[in-house]
């Protein structure tokens, strides 16, 4: 199937740059809404002539098949983080260097009081309580792995240790001057006008791979059951393991060694 009529125009206006790339892609996105490709006519015959009487991967046959596609277009998102990918790699340097400067150089962290915090005198972890009952601490402090606890201090002792370490509100304080720092560096180093700046070129792009699906060269016939494990399961039926297996391992398996890279 060609592409439509008013695609061939989006297009050809965006290259002659009587349209904004913004406006292509609203477009292109309207018209996609009100109509999908498997409704044109043009896409049914097309269909009809290609499908197979039986699935090409597990030879299943029936009056179900489907034309499944091996291939599909990419997200304009994703597009656009391909086109734009070696600028905002160097952009995200840029960003943490500026980041650990501002950090590096901020007199109010620099100078922020740091408070002292009641401590055991065995581990020195401040997970420490004061039990009245008692009149005396206990170290509440453990490690975990897993899920599980591995180790617990469980030492009591009537008098604490002090360590230089800052309160909970001291913590959310200095939390609150760091995400301001950073949100500055967000600012200074904005993704979005990298991106932007292939607008035309993402746009461009998406509708030729707009047009690679609509021709149907990367289709074949499955039958429902495969069809279902491919596109929400991810699976493929591998023709040396015998088994429906990860797309990707599908794609690497070698006849030899079938299943050396699951092992």
């Amino acid at each position: 199937m060609k592409l439509p009529t008013h695609i061939n125009e989006i297009r050809d206006q965006l290259l002659s740059d009587q349209i904004l790339w913004r406006d292509a892609l609203k477009s292109l996105k309207e018209a996609t809404a009100k109509k999908k490709p498997w409704h044109y006519k043009e896409w049914k015959q097309e269909r009809d002539e290609l499908i197979k009487d039986s699935c090409i991967q597990c030879g299943h046959g029936n009056d179900q098949m489907v034309l499944q596609h091996l291939w599909h277009p990419r997200k304009i998102d994703v597009i656009f983080e391909q086109l734009a990918k070696t600028k905002l790699e160097a952009n995200a340097v840029l960003k943490e260097q500026y980041i650990e400067e501002l950090l590096e150089n901020s007199d109010e962290l620099n100078n922020f009081p740091i408070g002292e915090r009641e401590c055991c005198p065995k581990c020195e972890s401040t997970n420490v309580r004061f039990r009245k009952t008692r009149d005396e601490w206990d170290c509440i402090s453990t490690k975990s792995r897993g899920g599980r606890v591995v180790w617990r201090c469980g030492h009591s002792f009537k008098a604490p240790l002090m360590k230089q370490e800052p309160t909970p509100d001291q913590k959310r304080e200095i939390s609150r001057i760091k995400g301001e720092l950073k949100h500055k560096a967000f600012v200074k180093f904005d993704e979005t006008p990298i991106r932007e700046a292939y607008g035309k070129q993402a746009v461009l792009e998406s509708i030729k791979d707009t047009e690679r699906y609509l021709s149907l060269k990367d289709t074949t016939t499955f039958c429902k059951k495969c069809a279902y494990l491919m596109d929400v399961k991810q699976l493929l039926l591998c023709p040396n393991c015998k088994d429906y297996l990860p797309i990707w391992h599908v794609y690497s398996c070698s006849s030899e060694k079938c299943c050396s890279n699951l092992i």
